[in-house]
């Protein structure tokens, strides 16, 4: 996994924002708002995808990354389908 990272923070962003722009035609997500203006998801998912990359870069690869969102990577409480009936 590490080799991923350090491959993420070492490419080019063009080509990170072409392979954002993939990923947001592979998902189907809108290209455009509903006034006809262009979406800036490439460079958003571009940027998430490099912010990805170095805020886990630094940390090992034994399972212990760090987030900086509370709950972030955490299992969570309750698998699907188990509610708060």
């Amino acid at each position: 996994m590490s080799d991923l990272k350090d491959a993420i923070l070492d490419a080019k962003y063009i080509d990170m924002v072409s392979l954002a722009d993939f990923v947001v035609q592979d998902c189907g997500l809108p290209d455009y708002d509903d006034d006809g203006n262009p979406l800036p998801q490439q460079n958003e998912v571009a940027a998430a995808i490099f912010r990805w990359a170095a805020r886990h870069g630094a940390a090992p690869d034994a399972g212990a990354e760090s987030n900086s969102r509370p709950g972030a990577g955490a299992p969570p409480a309750n698998d699907a389908g188990e509610g708060d009936d």
